[in-house]
């Protein structure tokens, strides 16, 4: 916003803020170059607030290592449960397979229709003892999953409530 000035009734010219400060300063006869001279107590508080903040940060850096530390092994246990869990899945995939060509093999040789109800009878027993069969040992498994893994934060937690 321009102004005018009251002697000359004209706007003056933009100064530089350079211009400025050092126009304010020679005016105000103030230097602002002076030290600024905290008291003792003042400098003795710094310091140590400085040496408690750098103690925090390095018990959180050792914090956050040992969490990185406990997410790798959680992980790590995870990943070989998972590749356990696949492989008793493809196991269990290939049996069922098997016993779905099984079965249409002996609905092919079947000779009357009470052969095909006895067929699909006897091959839904099976089934059924099969399903309850895989799913125990899923469960036990993904139970032994999720037992190791809580170890591994459990342990990681006594460790750190040691420290």
């Amino acid at each position: 916003m321009r102004y005018m000035t009251a002697s000359t009734g004209r706007t003056p010219a933009p100064k530089s803020s350079v211009a400025a400060s050092g126009a304010a300063t020679e005016t105000s006869g103030r230097q602002f170059d002076m030290p600024i001279e905290f008291p003792a107590n003042m400098r003795e508080l710094a310091r140590e607030a400085v040496a408690q903040t750098r103690e925090n940060y390095q018990q959180i850096e050792i914090a956050a290592n040992e969490l990185v530390s406990t997410l790798v092994s959680t992980q790590s246990t995870a990943a070989r449960s998972i590749a356990n869990y696949r492989a008793l899945l493809m196991k269990v995939a290939h049996r069922n397979v098997i016993s779905a060509f099984d079965f249409a093999q002996n609905l092919a040789t079947a000779k009357s229709v009470p052969d095909v109800i006895e067929c699909t009878r006897t091959h839904a027993r099976v089934q059924l003892d099969a399903l309850a069969l895989q799913t125990n040992e899923l469960t036990e498994l993904a139970c032994s999953v999720a037992t190791k893994m809580a170890e591994t934060i459990k342990t990681s937690i006594a460790t750190a409530g040691e420290a």
